[in-house]
């Protein structure tokens, strides 16, 4: 009897190293791979800045898209796509919605669409953002939803990159909810809920 338990035990311990060395052979090798290599198709999402062709103003504009892409804003203002980030819409917006105390709000389409994008707000609208969280109706967003905080250090000159290279974004007609008022709060004591990669847009064809 010991013996058939010793055995049944050294067969279960010799498959559950196996299934180890298993594991460990097809999980990606997170401790000998640079971080930046996760994120390297988000990174490498950002559509670089061809469009300009004056020097100073192509400078303006990778200055803006490293910063862009720096900050995390493909984060919240990705688009949906089947299978998680449309990364061809990019910063096109409708990928996560904000439930707080104050309303329900969803990410915004950043990109030159004239109808649905930045286009629609002037480049002191857009920096105005950046650096107090005051919206063009004169709304104060909290920082918990657009990290305004965080982009209020940046100088003129950084807030003025990330719009030269916004306005070169490809534009993608995204129409997006505007905010909702009213208690959207659905777990008692939360501060906000965040629903990610649903279709909370409205596309337009």
């Amino acid at each position: 009897m010991r013996r058939v338990l010793a055995w049944t035990a050294g067969t279960l311990l010799a498959v559950g190293l196996l299934a180890l060395g298993v594991f460990l052979y097809v999980m990606p090798p997170f401790f000998i791979t640079p971080p930046e290599t996760f994120v390297q198709s988000m990174a490498e999402a950002a559509p670089p800045v061809d469009a300009a062709s004056a020097p100073a103003e192509r400078a303006l504009a990778e200055r803006g898209r490293y910063l862009v892409m720096t900050s995390g804003c493909s984060g919240c203002h990705a688009a949906n796509g089947d299978r998680g980030p449309d990364l061809t819409k990019y910063l096109a917006g409708g990928s996560l919605k904000f439930q707080t105390a104050h309303g329900t709000f969803v990410t915004r389409n950043l990109t030159s669409d004239r109808e649905t994008g930045l286009a629609r707000r002037t480049d002191d609208e857009v920096k105005r953002v950046l650096r107090s969280g005051v919206f063009p109706d004169g709304r104060v967003t909290s920082y918990t939803i657009m990290p305004w905080g965080a982009f209020s250090n940046w100088t003129e000159e950084d807030r003025h990159a990330v719009v030269v290279y916004l306005r070169q974004l490809p534009p993608v007609r995204q129409a997006i909810p505007n905010p909702t008022v009213g208690n959207a709060v659905t777990i008692s004591g939360a501060l906000e809920q965040v629903y990610g990669l649903r279709d909370y847009s409205v596309t337009h064809p």
